[in-house]
């Protein structure tokens, strides 16, 4: 009502002055009606605006436009009328009338423009700054945008802010791009139900943790997806080509190449990968758990300045997900020699990544990635073998345990003895993605009640068969675990094995060289007279299967394959088949306790034809050794007729050893 007063009282002073001119000194207002605006400009988002009206007649007000609506629309005298504007659903400026009148004094108009929606994308923010680490749920912002357009992300310009030298932006360039994953086209889409009425819609964006001492920059260019017919604007209508979104991550601490590194890099790993064991932070590095560092005094010592540094780490209980990989920071343990991560949550419906950084590790040994998740090795793992690049030292130990692979091949086309001339011990078993299958009838496309089953394979053709093929011709092997998978089919043949042997230009039989008498040599030769029957073509023996069908074979129709492996288990799979002589004559078959680790297939399992699976010729319950090491003791005979391993009755029956035993 003060406006109303201030208004009434200004026209009544500007009527006073008019009429105090006139002769016969009567008070009148002009044209009998009075208001105190002549024109009204609003915006595209509409609103209500007043109008003061001054009049000593009755009055009828209207608009000419049903997107105003005049309150009061009448009355008699002074009054104030409000007026409510629609927001307008058009790009371009409109206008209408807002028309007073009465009988006496006919009318008075006031136009009213109402200017358009500008083609705009406005940000609810512009500038974004987040952390450098976090945990996975919180690793995401949101953006939201309100629009009249179709828009989409045109680029996104990533920089680091502060890096000074040239060895700096080096080493660091990897850090530099990439570490926000967009959300998809469909995630932007705006409903314009309203046409030109700007609408809102949110995307989230995920971000990945920065390692870098730097802060980084990415500006997100927001584009119209059709900029002929969509010219945006600017606040002030000036035309502008992009709306950029600004996000700046804060620097992380700055890992030196020294101790303090090391335990900064393992301490910011442990948090990253979400593992449920702490590290004592207020414990010396050389006391704690899952951690060991390089002494002095140890004969292995790669240089005298890895004293100190930790030369193996261990990271247990973890919980990464999907589509994560292993934090950047391993790269600095330097002087790592064995990395072992374990147990991941929920890995069996999870897709984890390893990543290259650990594939810079050049002293690494030993390699533990046991329910992890990964499904693929990175590009450059095959550095960590040791033959392709000079100053590595060569993975001894591989363990893929339980991880998420779908094929063997996929594993050994980088995992091979050409690569990793070294390994001595390869654990492949446990790549099962569900417990609960036993049918393998039941397999669509890999996949069991619509999700991955995980390492399912048959190995009797084609590039799977090659694949096993190529670890059963691995010579240095001494360990290889390939049991709990899906692998179904049958094992190679001797034939087969003869084959692939001369082929590989490798020895198809035991020769001399494969035995000594030194005891030091007894992880690489057969030491002793134990398997000397291997070298004989004088004493047949007679392997008899559950058909009751007999085999005689010599020591030199044996083929020789892994003929240093002291551990091979392929046990809870779907194989089918006869075991072949080079698997029943093995020199270590007894030491594999085949019983558990070879005999026993899936119970109650189907192969992919329904069959039941199981090897054909042995008794997995009750399996007869008389044939490899005889039914008594051989005393001082180191050769017995018809036995080809009398000297391991008493290590695997009496449990006792013999000079010449191994």
């Amino acid at each position: 009502m003060k406006y109303l007063h201030k208004v009434i009282a200004g026209l009544v002073l500007c009527t006073g002055c008019i009429t105090s001119c006139k002769d016969d000194n009567k008070t009148e207002l002009p044209g009998g009606l009075l208001t105190d605006k002549e024109e009204i400009a609003i915006g595209p988002e509409g609103g209500l605006e007043k109008i003061a009206v001054l009049s000593d007649i009755s009055w009828v007000a209207g608009a000419s436009k049903p997107w105003i609506a005049v309150s009061p629309a009448n009355g008699l005298g002074a009054a104030e009328c409000q007026l409510t504007i629609d927001s307008t659903l058009e790009n371009t400026a409109r206008t209408a009338q807002i028309r007073f009148s009465s009988e006496q004094a006919g009318q008075k108009l006031i136009t009213v423009t109402q200017f358009g929606f500008g083609k705009q994308i406005l940000l609810n923010e512009t500038d974004v700054e987040i952390e450098n680490s976090a945990r996975y749920e919180k690793r995401t912002f949101e953006m939201v945008v309100s629009t009249n357009i179709n828009f989409k992300i045109g680029s996104v310009e990533y920089a680091f802010d502060g890096i000074q030298s040239d060895e700096e932006k080096a080493e660091y360039e990897s850090e530099r791009t990439g570490w926000l994953t967009q959300p998809r086209q469909d995630d932007l889409a705006v409903d314009l139900d309203r046409k030109a009425r700007p609408r809102t819609v949110k995307a989230n964006f995920r971000w990945e943790m920065n390692t870098a001492p730097f802060v980084r920059v990415a500006k997100i260019h927001l584009v119209p997806m059709d900029p002929a017919n969509d010219q945006l604007v600017d606040d002030n209508g000036n035309p502008i080509e992009d709306v950029v979104l600004t996000v700046r991550q804060k620097p992380a601490l700055k890992i030196e190449d020294n101790r303090a590194g090391d335990s900064l890099a393992v301490i910011t790993i442990n948090e990253k990968v979400q593992s449920m064991i702490k590290f004592e932070t207020s414990e010396n590095m050389q006391n704690w758990e899952n951690v060991t560092l390089w002494e002095a005094t140890d004969k292995d010592l790669p240089c005298e300045e890895a004293v100190g540094r930790i030369r193996s780490v261990n990271f247990v209980m973890i919980d990464m997900k999907e589509g994560e990989s292993l934090p950047k920071e391993v790269r600095y343990l330097k002087y790592l020699e064995s990395f072992s991560i374990r147990s991941n949550a929920n890995s069996q419906i999870r897709d984890i990544h390893l990543g290259e950084e650990i594939c810079e590790l050049k002293h690494l040994k030993e390699l533990v990635l046991y329910s992890y998740g990964i499904t693929s090795l990175p590009a450059n793992f095959a550095k960590l073998g040791g033959a392709t690049n000079e100053g590595y030292a060569g993975l001894k130990s591989l363990s893929l345990s339980a991880t998420n692979f779908a094929t063997l091949s996929t594993i050994t086309k980088v995992v091979n003895k050409e690569n990793f001339p070294y390994l001595t011990s390869l654990a492949l078993n446990g790549s099962r993605r569900t417990d609960s299958l036993s049918d393998l009838t039941l397999v669509q496309g890999g996949k069991y009640n619509g999700r991955p089953i995980g390492l399912f394979v048959n190995v009797s053709r084609g590039s799977e068969r090659d694949a096993l093929l190529s670890l059963l011709l691995w010579e240095n092997l001494q360990s290889l675990t390939l049991a709990y998978n899906f692998i179904e089919g049958e094992l190679p043949t001797d034939e087969e094995m003869e084959t692939a042997l001369e082929r590989a230009g490798r020895p198809t039989h035991y020769t001399s060289d494969d035995f000594s008498t030194e005891k030091a040599d007894y992880l690489d030769k057969l030491v002793g007279d134990t398997c000397r029957w291997l070298l004989t073509d004088d004493n047949p023996v007679t392997f008899t299967a559950t058909d009751e069908t007999t085999e005689t074979v010599t020591g030199q129709e044996i083929p020789r394959v892994l003929p240093k492996t002291r551990y091979l288990s392929i046990n809870l799979n779907f194989l089918t088949g006869k075991l072949p002589n080079w698997v029943l004559f093995h020199p270590y078959f007894a030491a594999w306790y085949p019983e558990i680790g070879f005999f026993i297939q899936q119970e109650r399992g189907k192969n992919s034809a329904g069959e039941l699976v199981g090897f054909s010729n042995i008794d997995a319950d009750n399996f007869d050794f008389t044939y490899y090491y005889g039914a008594e003791d051989p005393g001082s005979n180191t050769t017995v007729s018809g036995v080809a391993y009398p000297l391991y009755y008493r290590r695997f029956v009496a449990n006792s050893s013999t000079e010449n035993a191994e």
